[in-house]
């Protein structure tokens, strides 16, 4: 998962560059919050154990790659880091 999880980010990135080259997309607090769903679940995938990180990688990329497309702005893109950052500080709390 460790070296997936870069491979998906790349892929998202390239989909968010096209997807603003088509001009689709939407704008909202509701997919910051997807994404912070999405960074959530691929920053739980890497810390989990072997059985559950694989679910949680496809579901985390799947929602990655889903929201590449459909809110590929920098506002909404925010969300990740903060997924990211709320398991981490999850972990440390526990």
């Amino acid at each position: 998962m460790i070296v997936l999880s870069p491979l998906v980010l790349v892929g998202a990135a390239v989909l968010l560059l096209k997807s603003r080259q088509r001009g689709l997309g939407v704008r909202g607090w509701v997919w910051s919050a997807a994404w912070a769903v999405a960074g959530g679940l691929l920053t739980a995938s890497i810390v989990t154990g072997p059985g559950v990180s694989v679910l949680l990688f496809a579901a985390g990329a799947l929602g990655v790659f889903w929201l590449a497309v459909t809110a590929p702005y920098w506002r909404e893109l925010a969300g990740l880091p903060v997924g990211i950052a709320s398991v981490l500080l999850a972990l440390l709390l526990v």
